[in-house]
Parts: C-alpha cells; structure tokens; sequence
C-alpha cells in the first residue's frame, strides 16, 4: 500500500481512493524533504495547524467549524506516548465511566489509576442502536450477538471496577421519552445488574485546562494515556473544537467558550470521571521570606541544646 493512499467502499458500493499529499515522497512528514516542505506554508495563516490547512490538505471536511482544541494531536500522535499499546493493569484501581445514547452513540470506557496518579484509559464499547440490556451484557463482561449480524467483545475488566459514573440525566423523573437519556436508563441497567453513580455535567473548559496544563503539560511524558483500544475516544479528542463566531461577528463579540457539541459522547464519559480525579497541586511551598516572623518562628524550632541565632552585627571602630 502506497502511504497516503487509502481506498473504501461507500454504502452503494462504489469505491473510493483518497490520496493525501504525504504520498509523495519529497512530502512525506517525518522526511528531511517532506519535514522542510511542511515548514513552509505559504497561504496558510497559521500554518499546518490552522482550518484552512487542515481542511484543504488534511483532508479534514470538519476543520472549519472551529478551533481545534489540541491544535498538535496528530504530532502528539507520532510521539507514541499519549496513545500506548494495551497491557495488564497490576496496581491500578479500576473505575468506568458512561454516556448513554440510542441515536447517537452509547460510550462506555474502562479507567485505571495508578498508585502515583497516573491515569491511563483502558478499553472501550461505542456503539450506537444497541439496546440497554445488550449493553449491560457487555459491561457485565459478555459477548454479545445483536439480530443485525453486530458482535461486541465483553468488558475485559467486569466486576473489577469500583464505581461507573454516568450521566446524571439517567436518573431524572421528568424528562420525556426522546433520543436523550430518559427516566428509565438507569432503573433499566439497575434492574440488569449493573449499578451505576451519577457524575457531573459540564466541565468543557475546566478538564481541558487540566489536560493542557497538567496532564499533557509535557506530551514526551503524559500524565494520562489511553490505550489504542479505545480508537473512538481517541478520534473523539482530536475532533474537540470550541465555537466560534463569524468573522462579523466576532468584530464586535468575545468568542464562546463552548465547544462544538459534535462526536463528543466518549469526552463526555471521560469528563465525568476526570472531574472526580483533579490534578493535585505539586508545586514545593515557597520559604518564608527572610526576617518575617514566620521566619523567625521556623529558626525558634531548634533542638534542645542548640543556640538560637542572634545575627547581630558588630559596629567597625
């Protein structure tokens, strides 16, 4: 297969080739040649990073409907940190997290926490038009066949978990029969063995604040990874953008802070469950300034017997 070639077939069966610039040789990304050609973009205001580039040349229909939220995902990518090969979770404490959907997809996802804090995403089920009972089978760690010819692997980790966090819509009372979580999702998993806690809403801005700025502060060596088992949670990552106003409007407008609420439902799932895991400030408590009186108070904490300096200073004659 040539690189950046790639070919499908379309529902009505007709096939398809895609090419990408990268088949080039002299443009390949990673190349000397292909590295120096990606460096000069002219026409592309923002480089290889912004819309118009991502769209035109990465092939990507969706770039323009805002500001991705990890500009560099596909760098991140090529580092091979981030995303890691699957492995056994040994002194990790297990938690899942769930976002129910009919039409849209269900996103199921299992999580491990490290002694030292490390977090890692381990395993996935994302499926859309599975039914509530099928699912449970799943999480509960059985293979299912569905009537349309679909089969889904049973959670690796069943019974290991000690919470699942779900969206917290699933309990309400009040909200009629739609396409979104209804009264009946959490009463229909309850009553088929899986137990489930409620999570938070919202939180965009937040977990993404703490992604940039702790968890993947330093990408080389990332606080939280996910394993390539879950591809869509992956995919879902590298899609994240905020909203953004027209160019009018923007004139006179600060730009939202939402993001766009597209092929989110595997983010949402993970939101809840890093909203119960904050970062933990690391930084050391600064000394006390010198000649302060909680600096004074530190050098009064002499052991028994030592002289408590004076620094007096003798005058010069």
């Amino acid at each position: 297969m040539i690189p950046g070639l790639s070919e499908r077939l379309t529902s009505g069966r007709l096939g398809v080739l895609r090419l990408h610039y990268s088949a080039a040789e002299e443009k390949r990304p990673g190349t000397p040649a292909g590295d120096a050609w990606l460096g000069d973009c002219p026409g592309y205001p923002g480089g290889i990073t912004s819309p118009r580039w991502r769209k035109e040349m990465e092939i990507d229909w969706g770039a323009m409907g805002g500001t991705r939220l990890f500009p560099d995902w596909e760098q991140w990518l090529a580092l091979q940190r981030i995303v890691i090969e699957p492995f056994t979770p040994s002194g990790y404490r297990l938690y899942a997290s769930y976002d129910h959907g009919w039409r849209n997809p269900a996103a199921f996802h299992v999580h491990g926490v490290s002694g030292d804090g490390g977090i890692v995403t381990l395993w996935e089920f994302y499926e859309s038009n599975v039914p509530v009972q099928q699912i449970s089978r799943i999480i509960l760690g059985e293979r299912v066949r569905l009537s349309d010819g679909r089969s889904f692997d049973g959670n690796p980790f069943a019974g290991q978990q000690t919470f699942i966090i779900a969206d917290p819509s699933m309990w309400a009372e009040d909200v009629p029969m739609t396409d979104e979580p209804n009264k009946s999702t959490a009463e229909l998993f309850r009553r088929a063995g899986v137990y489930m806690t409620k999570g938070e809403r919202g939180g965009d801005t937040m977990v993404a604040e703490w992604l940039h700025g702790h968890y993947w502060r330093d990408p080389a060596q990332p606080l939280y990874r996910i394993c390539n088992t879950c591809p869509k949670l992956i995919w879902e990552v590298g899609r994240l953008r905020h909203k953004e106003f027209s160019a009018k409007v923007g004139q006179h407008r600060d730009q939202p802070e939402q993001f766009v609420s597209k092929d989110d439902h595997a983010w949402d799932g993970l939101k809840m469950f890093l909203q119960r895991f904050p970062p933990k400030p690391s930084a050391a408590k600064s000394t006390a300034p010198a000649n302060t009186f909680h600096w004074w108070k530190q050098l009064a904490k002499k052991p028994a017997g030592e002289v408590m300096p004076t620094y007096r200073r003798q005058g010069v004659a």
